[in-house]
């Protein structure tokens, strides 16, 4: 069994999305712990509203490039679109930040609002 910390954050009906986006990955994994819901400013020229994040401990059966890939499912499943990048209304982003204890982005580091979600369940 593997262990990832993964971040959801959206800026687009948050706390409601937030919510189905857990609902959906305990359809494929166990969740052990979530942070409390931080929020932040947007980053990036194109993002137009404040962002809601919470940090996610999970137990996973899979690969993490497997894991990854049903992390990008349920983000397209609940309106993720290439676009949302562009238009800066993100539904839903799933964003794996360790693995077996392994750090795999550099988010942890980079923003603050990331490393205190996740050190609240680490």
């Amino acid at each position: 069994m593997n262990t990832a910390i993964v971040i959801l954050g959206s800026n687009v009906e948050a706390d409601q999305n937030i919510d189905a986006a857990k609902e959906r990955l305990s359809e494929y994994f166990e969740i052990d712990l979530c942070s409390s819901r931080i929020g932040s400013d947007a980053v990036g020229e194109n993002y137009v509203a404040p962002f809601l994040n919470e940090a996610v401990k999970l137990y996973s059966d899979e690969t993490a490039e497997e894991t990854i890939a049903i992390f990008k499912q349920i983000e397209t499943e609940m309106g993720r679109t290439p676009e949302s990048k562009i238009t800066g209304l993100v539904p839903i982003d799933i964003d794996l930040i360790f693995w077996n204890d392994n750090l795999m982005r550099n988010d942890y580091n980079r923003f603050s609002f990331v490393k205190r979600c996740v050190d609240e369940i680490k």
